[in-house]
């Protein structure tokens, strides 16, 4: 009997629901579970992509809700701290995922805010839990930050940090953050855990650089005599891009298959192989130890996840 490979796809989707639905109830232990970002500004799962939650086994999903911008206002010459790209639901997320709202935070929202760490803690916080109630997307155990302090805005973090945890604290939920390669060598923010983001490692606008998504050779210097002070788990990326550069020159990131239009223009195509991020997994392991919650995969999008085979997401995910 041959399938209607759409049918077949749309099947498994349908199948995939109606079990979520069946099994409201989550885990009760946080525990060590398969994990992916979702990080687009409309939230909707297809029929490629249930299917490829189901046969991965993932149960907790980092969904980003908004970020946390400067906006500028040049006739008046003011700026304000404000929510931006809020992510639209054009459909609930499914129950049995869990999931765990992220906000991201701009280093210049981050840098305005300070001294005001404590009022803003609760804006982020009452915005994040309204989304999810209002989107139903179930108990909330968990919220997440991401932003890209440096040592410069440390102090203004570690308090935005610190006020989002107590505010989180009589709700019964827990906080974490994203660790970048270079906060390694930082003291680590006042949070539950972190998860270190193993991709944009190198340098994107520099035309030299090999693979600014991940590459050894970048991760390798952040591992030497390293003992991190908070739990981590680990961030892989299972996605490609094209970096254009005309002149050598940064021009922009633009589509895997785009093609460059002019004779001083080059595209530098990128695209971790499986066995890179394996390589790297295990140098990652050897010196921070194994992942306290498991490994996350970056991120949901059928289109960049069906470069990588069945065989190659187990051995990424596995711990």
């Amino acid at each position: 009997m041959r399938y209607n490979n759409k049918i077949f796809l749309a099947l498994i989707a349908v199948t995939f629901f109606i079990a979520c639905s069946n099994n409201k109830s989550l885990p009760q232990k946080m525990g060590e579970r398969n994990s992916i970002y979702y990080w687009r500004t409309t939230f909707g799962i297809d029929s490629l992509e249930a299917a490829f939650v189901k046969k991965h086994k993932i149960e907790r999903l980092y969904l980003r809700m908004f970020d946390v911008a400067l906006e500028r206002d040049f006739l008046n010459g003011t700026s304000e701290i404000v929510p931006i790209a809020t992510t639209q639901f054009a459909s609930r997320p499914p129950t049995c995922l869990e999931i765990v709202p992220v906000v991201y935070i701009t280093i210049e929202a981050l840098r305005t805010m300070c001294g005001k760490e404590a009022e803003y803690a609760t804006l982020i916080v009452d915005r994040l839990l309204a989304m999810a109630t209002y989107n139903k997307c179930g108990e909330i155990r968990e919220i997440q930050l991401d932003c890209d302090w440096t040592t410069s805005t440390r102090e203004s973090y570690h308090l935005l940090c610190k006020f989002v945890k107590s505010e989180l604290a009589h709700k019964g939920i827990e906080l974490s953050a994203t660790i970048r390669l270079h906060q390694l060598n930082e003291t680590p923010p006042p949070v539950h855990r972190g998860v270190l983001m193993l991709y944009n490692t190198g340098v994107l606008k520099d035309s030299e650089t090999t693979n600014s998504i991940l590459h050894i050779d970048d991760v390798e210097p952040y591992m030497k005599n390293m003992c991190y002070p908070i739990p981590l788990d680990y961030v892989y990326p299972l996605f490609g891009w094209g970096v254009k550069f005309r002149d050598n020159q940064f021009v922009s990131i633009v589509a895997s298959d785009s093609m460059a239009i002019a004779g001083n223009e080059h595209i530098r195509y990128e695209r971790v192989a499986a066995d890179d991020i394996i390589e790297v997994k295990a140098l990652v392991e050897k010196n921070l130890g194994k992942p306290v919650n498991g490994n996350i995969l970056y991120h949901l999008d059928y289109s960049q996840l069906k470069n990588y085979t069945d065989d190659e997401i187990s051995e990424i995910l596995s711990y």
